[in-house]
């Protein structure tokens, strides 16, 4: 289940070498990024303040419940990071364990480009990050309309849905590739991670892929949201994995989202 409350700031503690930057400057976000330093492996990045509640999900709430997914991982993990957002899962990851290879899809090009950012600030990390901007869908098409906060701000929440969040006032248009064509075309026999945090394209990408090819991955890990009463909901992802062979867990981040980790079975 996701950390709350004080724990979070034990979290903190763990996993980045600066924490009093956040404890002592938590208001000046929103005039400034602020700047941390992970460890064990130091890995330097900003935080803007349209990105402080993903940051909060991932270095404090623990939503991918990391410590015991490390724990797991072999010492140089392949990885699909799907909906990489301003890149701070790939961050984490990398901060332990350092040879871990990342394929990160992310369609916004303000995040796209401060991921590049941050591996450009740190060379140790930049060749084991490949970044592609374009959106991840399970049925082929050349382009798909995402709606967004702000096309010159990070965005957080955006979605192929125009109703998901009603800060999403504006729309672009995105390129996209299939999760069929980044494994086939990246000749992925084993993905040891597959992570997806995409506000509602999860259900797209996982219904309309070949049940083989997502067994590759021996390990997901999801943000599922409750759209409908029908297909697209906690309950019923839960039973596609389930049925193509996973063993499953799932924790409410808030009333409609769920973190999901899936464990393909042997």
């Amino acid at each position: 289940m996701p950390v709350k409350g004080f724990k979070r700031y034990i979290e903190l503690f763990k996993h980045i070498q600066n924490p009093f930057e956040y404890i002592l400057h938590k208001n000046e976000r929103f005039k400034r990024s602020l700047i941390f330093t992970t460890k064990p492996n130091k890995i330097q990045f900003p935080v803007a303040l349209p990105l402080f509640q993903v940051f909060k999900e991932i270095f404090m709430e623990d939503v991918y419940n990391i410590k015991d997914v490390v724990k797991q991982m072999p010492q140089k993990p392949v990885i699909i990071d799907i909906g990489a957002n301003a890149g701070f899962f790939d961050v984490l990851i990398l901060s332990k364990i350092k040879d871990a290879k990342i394929f990160a899809y992310e369609p916004i090009p303000r995040n796209t480009q401060q991921i590049k950012t941050v591996l450009d600030a740190n060379p140790v990390i930049k060749n084991n990050v490949i970044v592609h901007q374009v959106a991840v869908t399970g049925t082929p098409g050349e382009k798909i309309d995402l709606y967004i906060e702000s096309e010159n701000d990070n965005s957080v929440i955006a979605s192929i849905f125009s109703d998901f969040n009603s800060s999403n006032a504006n729309k672009i248009s995105v390129d996209t590739i299939t999760l069929t064509d980044i494994i086939l075309k990246n000749n992925l026999t084993e993905v040891d991670i597959m992570k997806v945090d995409c506000e509602g394209s999860e259900y797209d990408i996982f219904y309309n892929t070949d049940p083989a090819l997502i067994r590759r991955a021996k390990m997901l890990l999801l943000e599922v949201h409750d759209l409908d009463e029908d297909k697209n909901n906690i309950t019923a992802m839960h039973k596609f994995l389930v049925d193509i062979g996973y063993d499953v867990t799932h924790e409410p981040i808030n009333n409609f989202c769920h973190a999901v980790e899936a464990v393909l079975r042997k």
